[in-house]
């Protein structure tokens, strides 16, 4: 390689004057040169087998090759060393054919002083230092790319075999778990016939018993509905069947069956719900699987002769209602409190093994709230007991579009609503099942609001793939639902986007424009959600 000192040369040159002119030349320069002289191209060869050279000069006719021979030969055995041809022709053509099979210069013999011949070495020396280097790297990123093509491919294997794996798991449970369902129901049914006397006297200790036993069966069937709901989470099938309801209706539903768990575990459980509360937006199902699920844990906590207070309160600033759940059990240190939401976790230390779950109930919990437009949050003391509450928003379609467009979602695409309607007047019952078709044919991110008994309301995110792709699949799901469905078909609909947005420029003015467009749709109903008996 160049040396700041010295410059190692091979001379290829059968005339001793040209030798001779050339050492005298690139003398007077302010390199030092150490040149090997070579007469013949086998000579010249054999030198280069021997040791390595910053710089060759060649002539192009010696005594064993002439022309571009010379310098081909040169070249395979040089390898990545530099050539210069020294030649007493001045062509061009030649020139070109001589830089072609691989020489790096072309200098006329005679015509061109000594700092010229130094300049073109150092030149030389440097191109081809650089070219190596850059063939280098060349190499490096090739072999890199190769070792990335390796590792994508075994990545590609690992994954199909991971879904493979997945897809089995995600079947394994759910089969399993609509397995055990039907068993469960059977005992829990046969557990009430005898409890209730239907088939028999039952004593008060043995209606006690069959108590116990119908609470378990209870634990089992809550287990079963975590699975499944696990397994529809993680597949983004859960979505969300969104009216307008009473807190009342929702905390009703749970409390009769609370009230009996708590009965048999010695729990005092009470319900504090005003029925003149605002009515509110969610999926009264999820909501009131949220309760059933915080206020199991509450009684389970609590124990025997502990006290769990059910209870609504009304959140006007918030727009939005609070249901809660408070017991007087052990509380939650911060270790506890900081992992409770996690998949799999329990923290339940002070109560017995044979109460425990899966370790999904709260991670569920959350995400249902999620789901309908809500948050969950806990506050609890160590020794003095744990309140878990959550949020519903009002039936308030521009409170909750506002709640919805503030959700974080993996969403790189477009934010847009759109308007359906009945094209026909249907009665009450065909549009009702049209509702329900809609919200069987929801995406787990979208949002739906009844606006009149035919019109209403989607916002959705889509990604930019996935355009018209909704269009298409509703239309399909559309007609193979009317091929079998016994009463004939759903009234027919139409469905238009009213406006949509780049998902990414949430500005003030895109998000002002959003609620304007919602309320102007809503107008319709007098700036509520519709709600139609079934």
């Amino acid at each position: 390689m160049l040396n700041q000192e010295t410059i190692k040369l091979l001379l290829l040159e059968d005339d001793p004057d040209d030798q001779r002119l050339l050492a005298k030349k690139l003398s007077g320069t302010h390199h030092h040169v150490v040149t090997d002289w070579a007469q013949t191209l086998a000579s010249a060869l054999e030198k280069l087998s021997r040791q390595s050279y910053d710089i060759v000069l060649t002539d192009l006719s010696v005594p064993d090759s002439v022309g571009l021979e010379t310098v081909s030969n040169l070249r395979k055995k040089s390898g990545t060393t530099p050539i210069i041809v020294l030649t007493s022709l001045d062509d061009e053509v030649l020139e070109k054919d001589i830089l072609d099979v691989g020489a790096q210069d072309y200098l006329v013999k005679g015509e061109v002083p000594g700092r010229i011949v130094m300049r073109s070495i150092l030149h030389a020396v440097q191109r081809q230092q650089t070219t190596n280097e850059m063939n280098d790297l060349v190499v490096e990123l090739e072999h890199s790319q190769q070792l990335l093509r390796q590792q994508a491919l075994l990545l590609k294997k690992k994954n199909r075999r991971l879904r493979q794996l997945y897809g089995a798991a995600q079947e394994f449970v759910d089969n399993v778990s609509h397995d055990f369902r039907t068993p469960l129901t059977v005992i829990k049914d046969y557990v009430n016939i005898i409890r209730e006397g239907m088939v028999g006297q039952v004593t008060s200790e043995q209606h006690a018993m069959l108590s116990k036993v119908a609470v378990r069966a209870d634990d089992l069937n809550n287990m079963v509905d975590d699975l499944l709901d696990v397994s529809k989470l993680d597949a983004g099938l859960l979505g969300a069947w969104r009216r307008n309801i009473t807190v009342q209706e929702i905390v009703d539903r749970a409390a009769s069956l609370l009230a009996e768990r708590a009965q048999v575990k010695g729990v005092n459980f009470t319900v504090a719900c005003d029925p003149d509360l605002p009515e509110v937006y969610c999926d009264a199902e999820k909501a009131g699987r949220v309760i059933t699920n915080l206020a199991v844990n509450a009684i389970k906590f609590a124990g025997e002769h502990g006290e769990v207070r059910l209870w609504v309160e009304d959140d006007p600033v918030g727009n939005q209602i609070r249901v809660g759940v408070t017991d007087n059990g052990p509380g939650l240190d911060t270790e506890s409190l900081a992992r409770i939401f996690k998949r799999f976790q329990q923290v339940n230390s002070h109560v017995a093994s044979s109460v425990k779950g899966f370790g999904l109930g709260l991670n569920i919990a959350q995400k249902l709230v999620r789901l309908n437009l809500g948050d969950l949050s806990v506050n609890s003391r160590v020794g003095k007991g744990s309140t878990f509450s959550f949020t519903l928003p009002y039936a308030d379609p521009t409170e909750v579009s506002r709640r919805w467009l503030s959700t974080d979602r993996q969403c790189n695409g477009v934010l847009r609503m759109l308007h359906i309607r009945n094209t026909e007047n249907p009665q009450n019952g065909e549009a009702n099942d049209f509702d329900s078709f809609l919200n069987c044919s929801l995406r787990s991110d979208d949002l739906l609001f009844r606006l009149t008994r035919t019109e209403w309301m989607l916002l959705q995110c889509v990604p930019h793939s996935e355009g018209g792709q909704w269009f298409q699949r509703i239309e399909q799901e559309f007609n193979r639902h009317n091929r079998n469905r016994p009463l004939g078909p759903l009234p027919k609909y139409e469905a238009r986007v009213c406006r949509q947005w780049d998902s990414q420029e949430a500005t003030p003015e895109m998000l002002e424009e959003f609620e304007e467009k919602v309320q102007e749709l809503v107008g319709a109903s007098d700036g509520k959600v519709c709600q139609f008996d079934r």
